[in-house]
């Protein structure tokens, strides 16, 4: 690495040391105004403290609003591109603004998380029966599994002619590394309280009690994710059994099956959505986390090389996920 690359690497570890020191120590109470101005500069610089921000797909009246929730990439907090608190607190905006008079769900994602998944589900549903306004969802290259979840909380659900659905059910993948450790000569050992300790470790073979035990899990999260197809589409138990076989839909398949209830794209939803609603006027947004000034600082050459601890922290969890047993709503096909 350059000489000049270290130097603004160096500038800028100081500056984040320099946030650090500021948020540890309270400040005093006979700071002076241009000591304040600078720390709130800083702060800002750094997208520090900053709230969430709204982006403006299309102007309009600002009275009358339709609300875009893009669920991008896999669901899970450590997503580079899904960001779950975003999602909260867009969900959280529409129980207190009243300029929202509908809702599309924009859906990009193979699924992920249980947890993430149905935490942001449940809190839809509570604020949505506090609101009562129309919802739309509008499926994009794919939206299987957790995608389809997400998908279950719109009145209206449309796909476009290439979507890949479907995917309904849960999953658990891990690795058994035993033969692995053997050949590399690695020996793990562990201590424990009790014979489930390790459940689902990948340094030997899974038992069958443990088998079973990852099963139960997995059977009472798939009856709670039929239960919000039967829910969302208004279809018989049976009938979204039949069809919850995990199996990826194209969505000609998916309309056929009830699974969606037409062919759109994203701009002929929000068309819709607009003539559905009387809303011809209504300006569309999201919400998105402020633009990180801090990167506009960096040279052109610095660009590729500005965020090495973001990728590498990515590529290590990434790597924890694929060791570790993980039980999530996703389509296999689509990591």
């Amino acid at each position: 690495m350059s000489k000049k690359k270290w130097i603004v690497i160096a500038f800028a570890l100081v500056l984040i040391v320099a946030s650090s020191l500021s948020k540890v120590y309270n400040e005093p109470a006979d700071i002076t105004y241009s000591e304040k101005w600078a720390n709130e500069r800083l702060n800002s610089l750094l997208g520090i403290g900053q709230d969430y921000i709204e982006e403006i797909r299309e102007d309009g009246s600002v009275d009358q609003r339709i609300l875009v929730i893009p669920i991008e990439g896999v669901i899970g907090i450590a997503s580079p591109t899904y960001d779950h608190q975003l999602i909260m607190d867009t969900i959280e905006q529409i129980r207190m603004d009243e300029s929202i008079k509908a809702v599309l769900f924009e859906l990009n994602t193979p699924g992920g998380g249980v947890y993430e998944t149905r935490e942001a589900y449940d809190l839809f549903k509570e604020v949505i029966a506090e609101r009562k306004i129309p919802v739309y969802a509008s499926m994009g290259q794919v939206a299987a599994s957790g995608g389809f979840y997400y998908a279950m909380l719109a009145d209206k659900v449309y796909a476009t002619p290439e979507t890949i659905t479907g995917s309904i059910g849960v999953i658990m993948s891990g690795y058994n590394m035993r033969e692995l450790y053997d050949k590399i000569g690695v020996e793990p050992y562990v201590f424990k309280s009790g014979k489930m300790k390790d459940l689902g470790s990948s340094a030997r073979k899974m038992t069958k009690e443990e088998e079973e035990v990852f099963q139960e899990y997995i059977d009472e999260a798939f009856d709670r994710f039929v239960q919000v197809v039967v829910d969302g589409r208004d279809m018989s138990e049976e009938r979204v059994r039949e069809l919850a076989d995990g199996r990826i839909y194209t969505a000609k398949q998916a309309k056929e099956n009830g699974l969606v209830d037409d062919i759109l794209y994203y701009r002929q939803v929000i068309d819709l959505i607009r003539e559905e609603n009387d809303l011809a006027n209504a300006q569309v947004f999201e919400k998105a986390a402020p633009q990180d000034q801090f990167a506009s600082f960096f040279p052109t050459f610095m660009k590729s090389e500005d965020n090495y601890a973001k990728q590498f922290d990515q590529v290590l969890n990434r790597v924890k996920e694929e060791v570790l047993p993980q039980i999530e709503y996703r389509w296999e096909g689509g990591k």
